[in-house]
């Protein structure tokens, strides 16, 4: 069973290094952008001026832009050298970045901040291709499914931990302080958990590695096309953080503009995204058998077309307050009990569809150049992310409700279930 499968990972260096390493490094990153961005919107912290709304999204763009430079590098070192030697490195790499953003909390330097979270995305562009690299060679097929869903459970929990940690602490008196301190605390943490990893070692340790960030990133966006085994779940996982981040940018102005909620609101869905997703993870791994999942990726594709019409038709003819609602006098209300379910299984829905995605591509990846295929997921979804905040344009642009942005994911998501209606008929969930 995946239950015992997963409770024996948990107690084995080819693995709990790994687990570890990954959620301190997701909580960090975390608490270190959600504290930036808390000090630039509410305590006063510009750079040359800069309103807040400027800054933020510099900020944002600080740490994501580094996957789409570095990635194709980052691939072709994962293929080269010791995967786990690569995340020991990178994880020390971490504890001298956190010193130096400590300096930039304690010192109120937000150049200094965002130059280091620009650094920490780097960091991130390398860990997570040798850490994808990494699990297919450590662990056994049946391992996959188990060991991701464990992964993406706690890295929900951790990137909340992080988000609250960091708003929340900002804004106090010794914040700052108490922010520094836990960046290097955590990012020491971190490296010691990854130490003990076992030797994960390279299937091409002949590669040569090309530097230019230009031509290396068109070469193995164009193996991976030339791999449709491989492309067609890091789609899948591609299509998850589109969804993601749409609902995520949509969800305060439908709490405000549809449903007449304060801001209580939206902290209170985003705690149901998290903890749903993370549900829908461990569910899915815990409750998988020796196969790829696709019964999982099904399910979950059902219920993100199922939920999201659901919320859309019964949200059509809701009747607001006046005045905004705080979370306590949502919850009170028996009319927002759908909405909660509907938001809720949505999340669960998610969890349970992407893990197995993850797993699949990990297991199809021709070893040789696994580094390099799995490292194109990071490009694939920062530019589907990048789509999905188009689409919000569009419905702006032509004067749409908001509600749209759940059928947009609805829509997408009849092509999850098609695909795997298809795989599973054909050749069966072990497929």
């Amino acid at each position: 069973m995946s239950a015992r499968i997963a409770f024996r990972l948990m107690g084995q260096r080819r693995f709990l290094p790994i687990w570890a390493a990954q959620t301190l490094l997701a909580f960090n990153d975390n608490l270190f952008r959600y504290a930036l961005v808390t000090l630039a919107a509410y305590e006063g912290l510009t750079l040359w001026g800069l309103e807040p709304d400027i800054l933020t999204p510099i900020a944002a763009t600080a740490f994501t832009l580094p996957i789409f430079l570095f990635s194709a590098v980052a691939g072709q070192v994962a293929d080269k050298y010791d995967r786990t030697k690569i995340m020991v490195h990178a994880k020390f790499a971490e504890i001298v970045l956190m010193t130096v953003a400590a300096a930039g909390f304690l010192l109120e330097q937000p150049l200094l901040l965002i130059v280091t979270l620009f650094l920490m995305g780097t960091q991130s562009a390398f860990f997570i291709p040798a850490r994808n690299a990494a699990l297919p060679t450590l662990l056994s097929d049946a391992e996959l499914v188990p060991a991701n869903a464990l992964i993406s459970g706690a890295l929900n929990v951790a990137i909340l931990a992080g988000a609250i940690g960091g708003t929340l602490l900002a804004g106090e008196r010794h914040g700052p302080a108490v922010i520094a301190v836990t960046l290097i605390v955590v990012a020491v943490a971190g490296w010691l958990s990854m130490r003990p990893g076992a030797p994960a070692a390279p299937d091409s340790p002949q590669t040569r590695i090309n530097w230019n960030i230009v031509t290396a990133t068109w070469t193995m966006l164009d193996g991976l096309f030339k791999a449709p085994k491989v492309l067609r779940p890091l789609l899948g996982v591609a299509w998850f953080w589109m969804l993601g981040a749409t609902v995520i940018t949509v969800l305060p102005l439908f709490t405000r503009q549809v449903l007449g909620a304060d801001e209580s609101v939206v902290a209170f869905f985003q705690l149901l995204f998290t903890v749903g997703a993370a549900l829908g993870a461990l569910a899915c791994g815990l409750l998988s058998r020796n196969s790829e999942g696709l019964v999982f990726v099904l399910l979950g594709a059902i219920g993100l077309v199922v939920f999201p019409v659901d919320l859309v038709i019964y949200t059509a003819g809701y009747a607001r307050t006046e005045d905004l609602v705080s979370a306590l006098a949502f919850i009170e209300d028996e009319r927002n009990w759908r909405i909660t379910a509907d938001l809720t299984l949505s999340a669960v829905s998610a969890g349970m569809f992407v893990v197995p995605m993850h797993a699949m591509a990990q297991k199809r990846a021709d070893p040789a150049r696994r580094g390099r295929l799995l490292a194109a997921s990071g490009i694939l979804n920062g530019a589907s992310a990048s789509l999905g905040q188009f689409v919000l344009y569009g419905l702006g642009v032509f004067d749409l409700p908001l509600s749209g942005a759940f059928l947009v994911v609805a829509a997408g998501s009849l092509g999850g279930v098609a695909y795997a209606a298809w795989r599973i008929l054909r050749n069966g969930n072990s497929s």
